[in-house]
């Protein structure tokens, strides 16, 4: 259960306060290179054929035209790999002509099948407005997918869309339960936001205090117990105070 929905359990209302840094949006960029292997998001690939291989390898001998024309096929055979990998080709212009509504496409027919790295560029695409029309509550959705695939990309970035309310209902409890988890997977952006957002909770009331007692009556007290006797009621019986022999050793000193 995420952490924002035990907060709504226990009832617990959060007050956020202003703060001096607001949320940055993390690109794509580092999840725009091509699929070489098996992803440990989403839903697990195949391992890769022969084929795709052979289309890794032109693209990194930097030959993007054979690239697209390998991983074309597989992708119209639902290859999730050659899917986002074809669409990236496209998305960029690299061996075809740049044709971003086709790249959304791709991106998006991998993502619906759980391919979480593809989720997070059509996210990434919806929330730019990279080639189409900027589309908020498009870019949340992919995000929230991708958060939920374990991308620790797409957690954050929905945390902070949760934070300024872009695309979704402005919801602070929920912001902190995906930068929670996304500080979990690693995110140290989400880290550093929670340790800014945390603090800025209201905390708890402060209880309330018995006024100070009264001086002269604090004084009178004192004198009162200085003056008690310290000694027993002379009606009272004096014990001899009890000594063990056996409990020091013979040749120890007398003591008195």
């Amino acid at each position: 259960m995420f952490a924002y929905d035990a907060m709504r359990r226990l009832g617990v209302i959060l007050t956020i306060c202003a703060v001096s840094v607001s949320a940055t949006i993390i690109n794509d960029r580092a999840t725009a290179a091509p699929a070489t292997v098996q992803s440990n998001l989403g839903t697990p690939l195949p391992p890769p054929s022969e084929r795709f291989r052979e289309g890794v390898a032109a693209y990194d001998r930097g030959d993007f035209t054979n690239a697209y024309a390998i991983w074309l096929p597989l992708a119209q055979q639902s290859d999730l790999a050659a899917m986002r990998n074809v669409a990236l080709l496209l998305r960029e212009g690299k061996g075809t002509t740049r044709d971003s509504v086709r790249a959304l496409w791709f991106y998006e027919e991998a993502g619906a099948k759980g391919f979480a790295l593809a989720q997070v560029n059509a996210a990434f695409m919806h929330l730019e407005g990279d080639g189409v029309p900027k589309n908020l509550e498009a870019a949340a959705f992919w995000f929230h997918a991708g958060a939920l695939a374990g991308s620790p990309i797409a957690q954050y970035n929905l945390a902070v869309m949760y934070e300024r309310g872009s695309g979704v209902e402005k919801d602070m409890p929920k912001a902190l339960g995906w930068y929670a988890l996304a500080a979990r997977s690693g995110s140290k952006p989400a880290l550093d936001r929670l340790a800014l957002l945390v603090p800025a909770i209201e905390g708890p009331k402060a209880p309330e205090r018995a006024p100070l007692p009264d001086a002269a009556a604090t004084s009178q007290a004192e004198q009162d117990s200085a003056a008690a006797p310290t000694t027993p009621p002379s009606d009272a019986p004096i014990e001899e105070p009890q000594t063990d022999a056996h409990s020091l050793d013979m040749d120890d000193p007398a003591r008195l």
